[in-house]
């Protein structure tokens, strides 16, 4: 009897997935419906003959139907309410003190800062207000991220430089978030270091204990080691990683859910957001990775380079230990320390900067990602030096062409290599107006370039946004581009002020490395392209010609593909299925009227009214189901 179970069961389900049209996937939830369906059509039948077991066959097609009935309802209503999962659920099998103990805690802090958001405000917001006090929505997540404190402080500073993404309403309100980490115990962090690199007088002939900076991840002494060289040395917080960890995952929880939930969050793309930062900021916890980035910088610079990365001290450099070269001097934000540099000097420092950051960029290695005013030095021989290479990019060929297209494009206000530019960058999610394109991109750098040449910043943030308005999705490599060089720019204008970012871009090209990675530069590059494109200009003359005199004997002809594009396709298919379950559904709403007014005898009165009641049950159910995909299909449009 099992097995005859069994088997009803296979059956039942194939069958129903051949109706119901399910090709891959979704084999529980199928064998769910029909135990389901085959239970309750048991059910029926006992309620209706008062000894469903021992009915003879010919109740058999009674039955079939009453199974495959409510298997289809019950599969249906289960594909409206479930949602499969996009990527299978790995499940772990920790220690049981210690994942009770961070499930407690992880939860707690997660009630914690959803509190918080919600008496900021956070998740009531629609789409931002401004007022008297600036933005609303910056407002409230300034206020979440200040009383959450630890790494929401450290995400709200990375927000805040990026006005590009997160609009310069939203930034200013989060300026004001300082990273107010108070020192580790020295005794603690002491502690690491020794674990680390051993004791302490092995290494340092001094060694401060006092902290000169601290922060969410790490705090910074000043060192000398014992063959006398000064160094800066980084420690990681004692029992960071654990605490970021919870956070990180606390932080994906609230993106998803604000996603979901709100439409500024859709607007700003926050799921986004938090994943790149997500990223980035695992990065950091291993200090190996940020010491391989200075490395390989270093390496990069040519000696005529005015430019210069700090040493690393490799054999004293762990995950949780960073110890390299103290750089002399002060950061560039310092006041006065440009005092007695002419305004060349100036501009030339700001085009070695420039030069050295674009030539990481196209050369296919890892660049800066975070040039801030903090992490750039002017050192007493007039040097610059980049510190803190713990947040680097990097690009790939086909989006390294797409920068070379960019910053033409911006030299030459010319819109049309700024969309060629946005079509390597990222993918369209359909199909993309040229022509409307084209104009917007013109309007945006008519106001762009100021006079003199000179780009406004906030026209970086501006693209962005109109590539996104465009159904453009950019990956995560290209966001971190334009965030490098919104923070580029400001930089630079500190060394320079007014500095002219396009004629940088063109005074330094001849010295950028090629995209394609060939030993030559953008400026021979570009000479050699033009070269190769004589032999195609000497043809369209001829070319031309043969075409208006095909035209003239009427000869001209066009092919024409129906469906070519996916788009049509799917628009098509669309429509096709709404036809065939507008069909269906208005059959088996007239034939279940039918049997509910069949007069039929005692007990197959009831099987048909059952079965029509059903069918009409399914029937509407059908129909109301495509009408709301229409009707949610036009409010998309």
């Amino acid at each position: 009897m099992v097995y005859i179970t069994f088997g009803i069961i296979l059956v039942a389900a194939w069958l129903v997935r051949r109706l119901l049209g399910i090709r891959k996937g979704r084999w529980g939830a199928t064998f769910a419906a029909v135990v389901i369906g085959e239970a309750a059509s048991i059910g029926i039948l006992q309620l209706i003959t008062g000894n469903a077991i021992e009915l003879g066959w010919e109740w058999f097609p009674v039955g079939i139907t009453l199974v495959l009935s409510l298997s289809m309802l019950a599969a249906t209503l289960i594909e409206l309410l479930g949602r499969p999962r996009t990527s299978p659920r790995v499940i772990a099998v920790p220690h049981p003190v210690r994942a009770l103990r961070r499930r407690v805690g992880r939860t707690a802090r997660y009630v914690q800062v959803s509190t918080i958001a919600a008496q900021s405000g956070l998740f009531g917001a629609g789409r931002d207000q401004a007022d008297e006090e600036g933005s609303h929505l910056g407002r409230a997540l300034a206020s979440t991220f200040e009383r959450s404190g630890g790494l929401f402080v450290k995400l709200g500073q990375a927000m805040a430089s990026q006005p590009q993404l997160v609009t310069p309403a939203v930034a200013a309100q989060l300026a004001r978030l300082q990273d107010q980490a108070a020192p580790a115990d020295p005794a603690a962090a002491l502690a690491v270091l020794e674990q680390e690199i051993g004791p302490i007088h092995a290494v340092f002939e001094t060694f401060g204990t006092d902290p000169v900076a601290t922060a969410s991840i790490g705090q910074t002494y000043f060192a000398t080691l014992l063959d006398g060289r000064s160094v800066v040395v980084k420690v990681q917080r004692p029992g960071i990683r654990d605490s970021m960890d919870r956070d990180l995952d606390i932080l994906a929880r609230l993106a998803d859910r604000l996603q979901n939930g709100t439409t500024w969050a859709k607007s700003l793309g926050i799921g986004e957001l938090a994943a790149g930062f997500a990223d980035s900021t695992r990065e950091e916890l291993n200090f190996r990775i940020e010491a391989a980035n200075g490395i390989h910088a270093r390496e990069s610079l040519k000696p005529t380079d005015l430019v210069t990365v700090p040493a690393v001290m490799d054999e004293y450099t762990t995950s949780r230990v960073l110890v390299q070269e103290r750089v002399p001097g002060g950061g560039i934000g310092t006041p006065g320390i440009f005092d007695g540099m002419s305004d060349q000097q100036r501009t030339g420092l700001a085009d070695a900067l420039l030069s050295v950051m674009v030539r990481q960029m196209l050369s296919g290695g890892q660049f800066h990602a975070d040039p801030h005013a903090g992490n750039v030095f002017i050192r007493p021989d007039g040097l610059l030096a980049l510190i803190d290479y713990g947040a680097v990019g990097r690009l790939n060929s086909y989006e390294r062409i797409g920068l070379v297209d960019l910053f033409r494009g911006l030299q030459i206000e010319d819109p049309s290599l700024v969309r060629q530019a946005a079509l390597r960058f990222g993918t369209p999610s359909g199909r993309i107006d040229s022509e409307a394109l084209d104009r917007e991109l013109s309007r945006l750098l008519g106001r762009a370039v100021q006079p003199g040449g000179r780009l406004d910043p906030g026209a970086i943030g501006e693209i962005l946004f109109v590539f996104r308005d465009f159904g453009i999705g950019l990956p995560r490599s290209i966001t971190a581009l334009f965030r490098t060089l919104y923070t580029l720019m400001g930089s630079l204008e500190v060394i320079a002020p007014g500095y002219d970012l396009v004629g940088g871009v063109g005074r330094v090209s001849g010295q950028a490395a090629n995209p394609l990675g060939r030993n030559t530069t953008i400026k021979e590059f570009l000479e050699n392209e033009l070269m190769s494109l004589g032999p195609v200009l000497s043809r369209i003359p001829g070319n031309l010609d043969e075409m208006s005199r095909t035209l003239l004997r009427g000869d001209l002809r066009a092919r024409v593909s129906l469906f070519s594009e996916a788009d049509d396709v799917t628009v098509i298919w669309n429509l096709l299925n709404r036809f065939v379950l507008t069909i269906i559904g208005s059959a088996g709403l007239i034939a279940s009227a039918l049997l509910l007014t069949i007069d039929a005898g005692t007990q197959m009165q009831l099987v048909t009214n059952f079965v029509g009641g059903i069918g009409f049950a399914f029937s509407t159910l059908l129909l109301l189901r495509t009408i709301t995909q229409i009707l949610r299909r036009r409010d998309r449009r």
